[in-house]
């Protein structure tokens, strides 16, 4: 880590130390406490560093005029947090597990993509947005160069059903295109293939409904929500075996799993169906069939360690949401403890769960104290080989 004090960070601590779950043994560590919206972002793609000892979380006021959100730091082991950035206009995205962080800020009527470094705290901007209509990024590739992000034109909304355009940024030549149409990609949540950065995963709400000025009126229609996967020019379409016909629909919860070339993901189940034949699914692109991770628990949202080795998740069919940890391997796990979560519409009331880059914390959110907050559950290195051996 670099002088704390040369970057001109200011430290504070709100941490509360909670419960140790009796099954686990995990410590739960509730890190922020102010009475204010703390989100810890999504966990499909962990805002954190590669060692583990820094993860980025937002929050958000209604206190002003406008909605504000600003963009925090933490460290789990020393318990601390520090704001980064007192008002930024888009959400964040990053490089998996590298501590690198982009997001825009809006500077004397000029919109701006700044890439911070958890580490040294380092700001660079490094593309000009404005004229590019996607309010910010969704994803990066492994190299940095590209960044891809969703746009719904007004005008392609027909009869409630939009056509949405994948919009790619160039850091090297400063331009940026439209790669990819589809219609319904209304929820892309798009992410590069973290090793190679030659896929793009695109999530694709079929059926969706919008009204005329882009609000969601149908998330998803009777045939459901599917997978697919483009290459870097918008090309070469794959789908997933996913979702109807192959499955259920899927739940919109997905991630690469390490470099594999594999996408984890969760199906609509019955409680019944998640313990029967389960609801935690593995694929690739082009496969014929998806294959069963885990069964027993009804997972919503999923992310996978950095290492591709295990992965985690929030069971929705269960009182207080629990955190399960699990074996992609062996498909054994076990609940780390009790989130809390309402679970809520609002996203901050979700727990979006992710494994910190040494795997020694799951990072979630809960709003069991009527505001939410961020969590830690630390995680032993004697649980997570019990889910192998």
């Amino acid at each position: 880590m670099s002088d704390q004090k040369s970057s001109g960070i200011r430290w504070a601590s709100e941490a509360i130390t909670r419960e140790t779950d009796a099954g686990s043994g995990s410590q739960v560590v509730q890190l922020t406490s102010s009475p204010i919206i703390s989100n810890n972002i999504y966990c499909e793609q962990a805002y954190c560093t590669a060692d583990g000892k820094r993860f980025a979380f937002i929050r958000t006021s209604y206190a002003s005029p406008k909605l504000t959100t600003s963009l925090w730091v933490c460290e789990p082991e020393t318990r601390r947090i520090t704001m980064v950035e007192p008002e930024i206009d888009s959400e964040v995205a990053n490089c998996k597990y590298t501590g690198i962080m982009y997001y825009v800020v809006s500077r004397e009527e000029r919109r701006e993509l700044v890439r911070l470094s958890l580490e040294s705290f380092q700001k660079e901007v490094v593309f000009n947005m404005d004229g590019v209509p996607i309010r910010g990024i969704q994803s990066v590739s492994p190299d940095q160069r590209y960044y891809v992000g969703t746009y719904i034109p007004r005008e392609s909304i027909k009869e409630g059903h939009a056509t949405p355009q994948v919009i790619r940024l160039d850091l090297e030549t400063g331009e940026w295109r439209v790669i990819h149409k589809n219609i319904d990609i209304i929820n892309t949540h798009l992410q590069y293939e973290p090793s190679r950065g030659e896929d793009i995963l695109v999530q694709h709400n079929r059926g969706a409904i919008l009204d005329q000025d882009g609000n969601i009126i149908k998330l998803v229609g009777d045939e459901g929500a599917t997978l697919y996967v483009i290459n870097n020019e918008g090309e070469n379409y794959r789908p997933l075996p996913v979702g109807k016909p192959y499955t259920n629909p899927v739940t919109g919860h997905e991630c690469w799993i390490g470099d594999t070339g594999e996408i984890i993901l969760t199906i609509g189940a019955s409680q019944e169906e998640a313990l029967r034949l389960g609801n935690v699914l593995a694929a690739k692109p082009g496969a014929e069939r998806a294959r069963t991770v885990a069964k027993g628990y009804m997972i919503n949202h999923i992310s996978v360690s950095r290492d591709g080795s295990f992965f985690v998740g929030d069971a929705w069919n269960v009182p207080g949401k629990p955190i399960v940890a699990g074996s992609i391997k062996t498909g054994r796990f076990m609940v780390l403890c009790t989130s809390g979560a309402s679970g809520g519409h609002p996203q901050y009331n979700h727990p979006h769960p992710y494994f910190t880059g040494d795997g020694k914390w799951v990072i979630f959110n809960s709003d069991r104290t009527g505001i939410p907050q961020i969590y830690a559950a630390s995680v032993s290195e004697d649980l997570l080989a019990s889910l192998i051996d």
